[in-house]
């Protein structure tokens, strides 16, 4: 144990800087996660692409693709654009944002903030103060449903949270029917909260017998409330739900939920407990902690209302302590794991405490485009049943970025050197209880870009943009025997290789005219292709986790299509060329007017590994009833694993479902009258 703790205290002393993390740190406390990423140095601006996901201050958002200047602090997205913040949310096409102040302007947005249920559609949404918020061609209702019963629309909005509204030239609508009309208006914006019963939820099921789900309201305080469900089944029992919701302070808020019933056919107490509390401590300083525990393994398979819950495989309960500054981040994590699929939970790998420091971009003085980065991990794994330890990785890295032939070419360069240390106990035949081990990596990046404009006149298309962006990559990782080194995760096998790899990237944006001489610039399509060589080594498939030896990987086509702005195609096809078939897929298609039809179709197939279909519709053409229905089919198993139908009658701000649940062993009807559009909460035991 001594030479595990002096090894810590050894790399400690020798590296004072850290690694890089699975995110990039930009400054201010800004962590920007995307797939693909790129830095302007000469604009001094950061480009995120695909999956973007940008943390800062307490604020979270996603796009398809962003841009961050660290300058100016102003940030830029297109395509699908949310920010959460607490409970609050904005969502729209296009964003611009100054995240020094909090100002920012969406396009076709969407506004939700909990406090007062205030929900507001505009052409254009400006926030232009902490509570403020100025809205152009838009509408204002606090009724939740799809169609609401009531909305004022209005050329102009200003409104301030919890207070008033201001409007001009205003029309208020019965449903979509125009009623009245104002030259101006003044609107408060709250909605006191009431505690009472709501309507029941009856149903029958062929496990739990006919049941009713009765559920009572309770408006503890302006910062707290919380829903209990009493919930009564003539085969199971009677069981309680509860799900309680707080904010301690405009930073930190959390909830706790749970479910419990004397089970009368398996003859014991059943339940689940559900936790999630966010506590930020200052800009820099966050905890978070997040509970999902049930008393047993086929829980989740008798009492899971959520699609593709009762055949989980396993849930994570983590505590998560996180602290930043402008290139550093400290980390402190638990991690509790119940498998499902395990026999028994003795066996199940548990990660407590995990520790990790990391520094991102750390400049070298006096060293043009030269960097220091570094990963520092710690991790004490344990479970009742098997080997157990302590592992301690190290990764320093350096790396350049530089640009040839006049910036037409980048070149991005690496070295590192990941070392290992591990003790251990119960150790398995053939593996050393303490060990220490070096392993070398390296790896060159060339890349580039052309770009071609196309004057078009089609669909309202005004311009075209096409850009091609290749790449050649070279990874080497160093030879090593690990057969003797524990085996607790991936990281614990990096295998020998040295490796090119050819990717080709199509981009097509295009400009469509708007009205009054607008334009608007969406994604039509994002093509990649990827070939890997393998030089020598093993090579490891990330989907099917199959160590290849074989020196040609598979082709590799991932691609996003905008067929029309409400119509995708996503793809991930993998074509093994020793085969000659397709060893792995992920195709996906999804179609959604906005105004309530959508239709979605994904499959995934990973050979030997899963053969799978999920399909889903929602329709509103039929308003004011809606119908839903959603399936997934299991290809290796042939058979439905869940099939949900219902039709839901909405009128004003309430509405009445009535629904059908098929799964193996288990029919279930239910009728539930929703008051959502009334009550900011659901009419279900949200724990089970």
């Amino acid at each position: 144990m001594l030479k595990f703790y002096f090894f810590i205290a050894i790399l400690l002393i020798l590296f004072p800087v850290t690694l890089p993390a699975a995110e990039q740190t930009v400054g201010q406390g800004m962590i920007i996660r995307a797939d693909q990423m790129g830095y302007d140095t000469t604009a001094d601006l950061v480009k995120a692409e695909g999956n973007v996901e940008i943390l800062w201050q307490n604020t979270t958002m996603t796009a398809d693709m962003a841009t961050y200047n660290r300058t100016s602090q102003i940030m830029t997205a297109t395509g699908n654009v949310l920010i959460v913040k607490g409970s609050d949310s904005l969502r729209g096409d296009n964003l611009l944002m100054d995240t020094g102040t909090g100002r920012a302007e969406m396009e076709n947005g969407r506004i939700f903030i909990t406090k007062g249920n205030f929900r507001a559609d505009g052409r254009r949404i400006a926030r232009v103060g902490e509570d403020d918020y100025a809205i152009r061609k838009g509408v204002l209702t606090t009724c939740d449903a799809e169609v609401p019963s009531w909305k004022f629309g209005a050329d102009e909005l200003d409104v301030t949270v919890e207070e008033y509204a201001t409007g001009t030239n205003v029309l208020f609508y019965v449903k979509d029917i125009p009623v009245f009309y104002f030259p101006y208006i003044i609107l408060p914006v709250n909605r006191e909260r009431q505690s009472g019963l709501l309507f029941p939820k009856f149903g029958t099921s062929s496990k739990r017998g006919v049941f009713m789900d009765v559920p009572f309201y309770w408006a503890i305080s302006p910062s707290q409330d919380a829903t209990v469900n009493l919930d009564i089944q003539t085969t199971r029992g009677v069981g309680l739900g509860l799900d309680y919701r707080y904010l301690r302070n405009r930073d930190s808020d959390g909830s706790l939920g749970g479910y419990l019933i004397y089970d009368n056919t398996e003859k014991k107490e059943r339940g689940r407990l559900i936790q999630m509390h966010k506590e930020q401590f200052s800009e820099s300083f966050s905890l978070i902690t997040s509970l999902n525990l049930t008393s047993d393994r086929t829980f989740l398979t008798d009492y899971g209302e959520k699609s593709g819950e009762y055949n989980r495989q396993y849930y994570d309960s983590r505590i998560v302590l996180t602290k930043f500054w402008d290139h550093w981040l400290a980390g402190a994590q638990a991690i509790y794991t119940q498998d499902y699929y395990a026999t028994s939970n003795t066996g199940t790998l548990q990660r407590a405490p995990e520790l990790s420091l990391y520094a991102v971009r750390e400049k070298i003085p006096y060293i043009p485009s030269l960097y220091f980065d570094m990963d520092l991990l710690a991790t004490e794994y344990y479970r009742e049943k098997g080997m157990n330890g302590q592992r301690v990785v190290l990764t320093p890295q350096l790396s350049s970025i530089s640009s040839l032939l006049g910036g037409r070419m980048n070149l991005a360069m690496f070295g590192s050197l990941q070392m290992r240390g591990y003790l251990t106990d119960k150790t398995e035949p053939g593996i050393k209880d303490d060990q220490l081990l070096a392993l070398p990596m390296a790896g060159a990046r060339i890349s580039s870009s052309v770009s071609r404009f196309y004057d078009v006149s089609m669909l309202g298309m005004q311009k075209l943009r096409h850009e091609l962006s290749p790449s050649l990559s070279y990874l080497y990782v160093g030879d090593k025997d690990q057969s003797n080194v524990p085996f607790f995760d991936q990281l614990d096998r990096e295998n020998a290789q040295q490796s090119l790899t050819f990717a080709l990237a199509s981009n097509i944006w295009g400009r469509l005219a708007k009205e009054g001489g607008s334009a608007e610039y969406r994604d039509l399509m994002t093509l990649r292709l990827l070939q890997s060589y393998n030089l020598n080594g093993i090579r490891q498939n990330l989907l099917t986790l199959v160590e290849d030896t074989r020196s040609w990987s598979d082709l590799i086509l991932e691609s996003d299509t905008w067929l029309h702005r409400n119509a995708r195609l996503l793809a991930d096809i993998r074509y093994s060329h020793y085969d000659s078939k397709i060893s792995s897929s992920a195709l996906g298609a999804e179609y959604n007017d906005r105004r309530g039809n959508i239709g979605r179709l994904s499959y995934r197939m990973a050979e030997d590994q899963l053969d799978y279909l999920e399909g889903g519709l929602s329709l509103a053409v039929t308003s004011p009833f809606y119908l839903n229905y959603i399936t997934r089919y299991s290809f290796d198993k042939q058979n439905f694993l869940e099939s949900y139908y219902s039709v839901e009658y909405r009128h004003q701000c309430w509405s009445l479902i009535a629904g059908y649940r098929e799964r193996p062993n288990d029919r279930s009807w239910t009728v539930n009258f929703n008051l959502a559009g009334l009550f900011n909460i659901g009419t279900g035991p949200s724990a089970r």
